[in-house]
């Protein structure tokens, strides 16, 4: 290789790997689906409801190896959105803190071996007083309603 493809390719694998997740407020619309312009990758939009009901505030800390999201405080049917690029090596992880005045826990929000094909581009997580749920994508294409599919239980409750 020629001395100047050393340096491309790494400028290339930079590109392709780097990512940082970007946070979005409530009112943000979701955008169409978006495809890395080198290698193809989706971007993934992350939202978590508070849909507790009777006014009650949700508080939040997200974060991965990589982006600390921040405290957020959400409120009766408000939204808290992020988006990222899931990792070429399939290790992306992101986790969060939630507490209300009834019950609190930390769960993984995503982890690509298990969401990459249950919400490849949109996952979606409704709080709840029975805890936190998680939903399938769906399919536009047949209009297949996003299905519950992960719940976990309040730590404490």
């Amino acid at each position: 290789m020629g001395s100047f493809s050393k340096p491309l390719l790494f400028l290339l694998f930079l590109m392709a790997t780097y990512d940082p997740a970007t946070s979005t407020n409530p009112t943000t619309q979701r955008l169409g689906e978006q495809k890395h312009p080198l290698i193809g990758m989706s971007i993934v939009h992350m939202r978590i409801v508070n849909n507790l009901g009777d006014n009650l505030p949700l508080c939040l800390h997200c974060k991965s190896k990589n982006d600390d999201l921040q405290n957020h405080v959400i409120y009766n049917n408000q939204s808290f959105r992020w988006r990222f690029r899931p990792n070429i090596w399939g290790t992306t992880l992101f986790f969060c803190h939630f507490s209300w005045a009834e019950g609190e826990g930390s769960y993984v929000i995503y982890k690509n071996r298990r969401d990459n094909d249950r919400c490849t581009h949109h996952c979606d997580w409704y709080v709840t007083k029975e805890g936190v749920e998680g939903y399938t994508e769906g399919d536009k294409f047949s209009r297949e309603a996003p299905k519950r599919d992960i719940v976990f239980k309040w730590e404490n409750p």
